[in-house]
């Protein structure tokens, strides 16, 4: 039996996508989360076979949980899903070690085979993501388009909470450090991502899926 972990911050998303699951012989939900710190915890608690993770949440990115995932849990597969297929978000995705990524207009029958690939040791991407990850194999990124990948665990932390408007007190309450190491980690990625002012941050959060656009 595959124990799957679904996780969605619209619920009618997470229904339509457990009543499909608990239809097959061969699968089971065995938890639902709407956010991404709340995966974590029930990733930690449930240990899932696989986790199909949203990749647009609030409190934490389905980007972030990936890469927590991945560090804490080696072995729990990870799908995600979402409407976008920009490109850096795929990038991002793909150096992160997601086995899949479907796009949320995929057939239910898709959904399934994803899980199953996935869970004989495969991957599977929907075709347009697939097309997208060839096209970023012939044709190298460009110079100063860093993926997110690259940034440190607080600095996207920082950088979600910056797109979202909290000021750098706020910041810095929210995360439990102190007001001058949320400036650092500022002024580091304005640097890192040749940045002017924040709206360039805010722009390049939403291109990566932190937040919503």
């Amino acid at each position: 039996m595959i124990s799957v972990l679904v996780a969605d911050d619209h619920s009618v998303v997470r229904q339509g996508i457990q009543h499909l699951l608990e239809g097959e012989d061969d699968i089971e939900v065995c938890a639902e989360a709407a956010d991404g710190e709340e995966v974590l915890q029930l990733v930690e608690k449930h240990r899932p076979d696989l986790v199909i993770l949203d990749i647009t949440m609030p409190r934490l990115s389905g980007l972030e949980a990936l890469e927590r995932i991945r560090a804490k849990h080696p072995g729990v597969k990870t799908v995600l899903i979402s409407f976008r297929a920009d490109p850096p978000i795929i990038q991002s995705a793909v150096s992160l070690g997601a086995d899949g990524y479907l796009l949320k207009n995929a057939r239910p029958e898709e959904i399934l085979a994803a899980i199953r690939e996935v869970m004989r040791g495969g991957c599977y991407f929907s075709p347009p993501v697939a097309r997208e990850i060839v096209e970023q194999i012939r044709e190298p990124r460009r110079k100063g388009d860093e993926p997110f990948a690259h940034l440190s665990t607080r600095e996207r932390e920082v950088l979600r909470h910056i797109a979202e408007g909290l000021s750098a007190k706020e910041t810095a309450t929210e995360l439990n450090i102190s007001t001058k190491t949320v400036e650092a980690h500022r002024t580091s990625l304005m640097r890192k991502l040749g940045a002017r002012k924040a709206t360039e941050l805010v722009r390049y959060a939403v291109r990566h899926g932190l937040i919503e656009a």
